[in-house]
């Protein structure tokens, strides 16, 4: 890879599809731990609640992301380190292989933790924290 990396944390998708407009020609990989890389996050609770289909809360695909903006998105995907240095990154994939990436330019957009607060009785098994599809899918699947 040689132009840009981007590692996305929901707003990674964002700013990989904002760079593509700018520049038509950037090499650009984005990295992605979970398998979700763009979703409507505030319809989440309602998807729960049954008002909206779970396909409603998928924006893009890794598929139609690569399709539409020609970016090299790599889900199931974590990023270990950072080597300034040498301007490069050390990625796991899917399978647990480790593998080095270099980059020119790089884009960071972690995500973050549920903050749960602390208040008696959010230590419940039948507490949950919501921030992406893929807590929504572990609810739904656990209340059938």
């Amino acid at each position: 890879m040689s132009s840009s990396a981007a590692w996305p944390g929901g707003r990674g998708a964002t700013a990989a599809a904002r760079l593509r407009r700018l520049d038509e020609q950037a090499e650009i990989a984005m990295f992605e731990r979970g398998e979700h890389i763009s979703f409507a996050n505030c319809g989440l609770p309602y998807h729960i609640g049954g008002a909206i289909d779970r396909e409603d809360l998928l924006l893009q695909t890794p598929k139609s992301f690569r399709q539409r903006f020609n970016v090299d998105v790599r889900v199931r995907s974590e990023v270990l380190s950072i080597d300034r240095e040498t301007k490069s990154i050390k990625a796991k994939d899917s399978t647990g292989k480790t593998y080095t990436e270099k980059y020119d330019t790089l884009i960071l957009s972690p995500d973050g933790a549920p903050i749960k607060p602390p208040v008696p009785g959010t230590d419940s098994e039948r507490v949950f924290t919501v921030r992406n599809v893929t807590d929504i899918d572990y609810i739904k699947n656990i209340h059938r």
